[in-house]
């Protein structure tokens, strides 16, 4: 047992840096500061959205007493947990189980497998208690207040809240080890990685859409009928939704009413966990450390002839394309940069996809909306250039451009190549993941009304030209502040403060610039408008240019990281 508190501790300490920043507390208090800050700044800029989560589950509960149909509150709010924890989890489960540095050190030592996947597991649970507790604590709050429970409630809750991450998480683990065991799948765990993360957010969207398809179909007479049942049989809803994930009916049963059967409830729960945790360690046993072991198996390259390799050696590429051809590979072939940088140009059109197929608007108004576009075009444009805006702004592409690259970074400093083609490549990166968002977005759209030419033009030249400011500014950030010491690919962006700072900064550009903009387009000029929203941008993209060019010139091959 100590052993394995020990590796849990060893775990964490390594995932969260404790280490260093102690190190730091004594012997460089310039970034211990700056750490210090981090650690300050981040937790109260969540303050907000955890007040509008709260505000929202509160208004949740409030209509579902309306309709008599409380009892189904907590299981919404444990099916949402369980969902985004299996989502998210995917990243960390893969991360510290097959990507992470000290697995190669720990093999040679005398630890036996089942201490090493327990210990792992358990470093993995205490940042998804976190992540849980936010989640599914403030709903098991608002219904008992509301119910009025008690103590034995509160105990009962408590005994609840410990079996939510844990059942999926393990369940979760067993698959993976034994996908990755898999022979054909060697030297592939990026790619798995990535096909993962997109695989949980697909069984998202596919519970929305059947759910929504049940609610849909039938005619007016089933549909009356449903809300009917509804009204009058207080866990109709629960039983509607309930299957969605058994496990939760154990829940409401324990947790909605008290009795003596909540103990018995809780208990299965309880048991049920306990059984999926030793099913994971006994599948880990089997072909965990197999898979790391193969996985190191490298296949054997085609030798190239004496002609093929002065072709490929003798091939030159242009200064910024060298480096957008870099970075962009970069971005592509690590799947936590992938999917923190590339996969939301994908999931925002796809959830407006699926929002218009599966939600029948009546021809009356649609034709009302399009009415609405040929009255308030402007609206609607800046509606759009502000969507376009969000996929650069919320990127993380510029602001870790030089985090990425981590110790490495040196051979990108060493190449001959201008501080311009340093930014156009690295800008020009964003800008195409950018640019893959509104090609995706304007077709996701075409399918409510189609755009006129005018509109497609002014939306797509002026929000790539507004997300223009944010990319320098992020990129001027991280040229001046970059994370290069990092031992996973994940602090390169999870733990970068420049990430943050351009999100923060870049969404209070937005909305300034569009509000002013927007207000002399409506109220004095659309051309006006438009233009002082392209000159503003323009002017900005301008200085930051300048800046980073001389900064670049002067002191990149010296620049140090944190």
């Amino acid at each position: 047992m100590k052993e394995i508190i020990s590796l849990t501790k060893l775990f964490i300490n390594e995932s969260l840096g404790f280490s260093l920043f102690f190190y730091n507390q004594k012997f460089n208090k310039k970034e211990f500061y700056k750490q210090l800050f981090t650690l300050i700044i981040v937790p109260v800029a969540l303050i907000p959205a955890f007040f509008m989560y709260v505000s929202l589950m509160s208004a949740t509960y409030f209509g579902l007493t309306l309709i008599n149909q409380t009892s189904v509150f907590l299981s919404i709010g444990y099916i949402m947990a369980t969902v985004l924890i299996i989502v998210f989890g995917v990243m960390y489960i893969l991360s510290e189980f097959y990507f992470s540095d000290n697995i190669e050190e720990l093999i040679p030592l005398p630890i036996s497998q089942r201490k090493l996947i327990i210990a792992k597991f358990l470093s993995i649970l205490v940042f998804e208690y976190i992540f849980a507790a936010f989640i599914f604590i403030p709903i098991l709050i608002i219904y008992g207040v509301g119910q009025g429970m008690g103590l034995l409630y509160g105990l009962l809750s408590f005994l609840v809240f410990l079996t939510v991450p844990v059942l999926p998480l393990s369940l979760m683990t067993a698959v993976i080890m034994l996908i990755m065991q898999s022979a054909s799948l060697k030297g592939r765990k990026d790619m798995l990685q990535i096909v993962f993360v997109f695989i949980g957010i697909a069984v998202i969207f596919t519970v929305q859409i059947w759910f929504t398809s049940q609610l849909g179909s039938g005619d007016e007479a089933d549909f009356q009928l449903l809300m009917n049942t509804i009204l009058t049989n207080n866990e109709g809803l629960l039983n509607s939704i309930g299957y969605l994930m058994p496990t939760s009916f154990l829940m409401a049963w324990a947790l909605n009413k008290i009795t003596l059967m909540s103990l018995g409830w809780v208990a299965t729960l309880l048991g049920i966990t306990l059984l999926s945790c030793a099913l994971m360690v006994t599948v880990g046993n089997r072909v965990y450390l197999k898979s790391i072991v193969s996985g190191k198996i490298i296949k054997k390259g085609k030798p190239l002839s004496g002609a093929q390799r002065s072709k490929v050696l003798g091939k030159k590429s242009h200064g910024a394309m060298a480096i957008f051809t870099m970075d962009l590979r970069l971005l592509l072939r690590t799947p936590v940069y992938f999917f923190n940088n590339v996969s939301v140009v994908i999931i925002a059109p796809l959830c407006i996809l699926l929002s218009v197929s599966f939600i029948e608007i009546p021809p009356e108004d649609l034709q009302g909306m399009q009415e609405f576009f040929r009255a308030m075009p402007i609206l609607i444009n800046f509606l759009l250039i502000a969507f376009f805006i969000f996929f650069g702004g919320t990127s993380a592409t510029t602001a870790s451009t030089f985090s990425r690259e981590g110790k490495a970074s040196w051979l990108t400093r060493m190449i001959p190549v201008t501080a311009r083609d340093q930014i156009v490549g690295r800008t020009g990166v964003a800008m195409f993941i950018q640019s893959l968002g509104i090609v995706f977005t304007i077709i996701a759209v075409q399918f409510i009304f189609p755009l006129p030419l005018s509109t497609l033009v002014i939306t797509i030249v002026l929000g790539i030209l507004g997300s223009l400011p944010i990319l320098l500014f992020g990129l001027f950030l991280d040229m001046n502040r970059p994370l290069l010491n990092w031992d996973n690919p994940q602090k390169a962006i999870k733990n970068n403060m420049n990430v943050v700072i351009t999100l923060f900064v870049g969404m209070a550009y937005t909305g300034l610039l569009i509000g002013i903009s927007g207000l002399l387009g409506y109220f004095v000029n659309p051309i006006l408008g438009y233009g002082v929203f392209a000159l503003i941008s323009a002017i900005l993209s301008v200085v930051f240019y300048q800046v980073i060019s001389r900064r670049l010139e002067a002191e990149f091959l010296n620049f140090e990281g944190n």
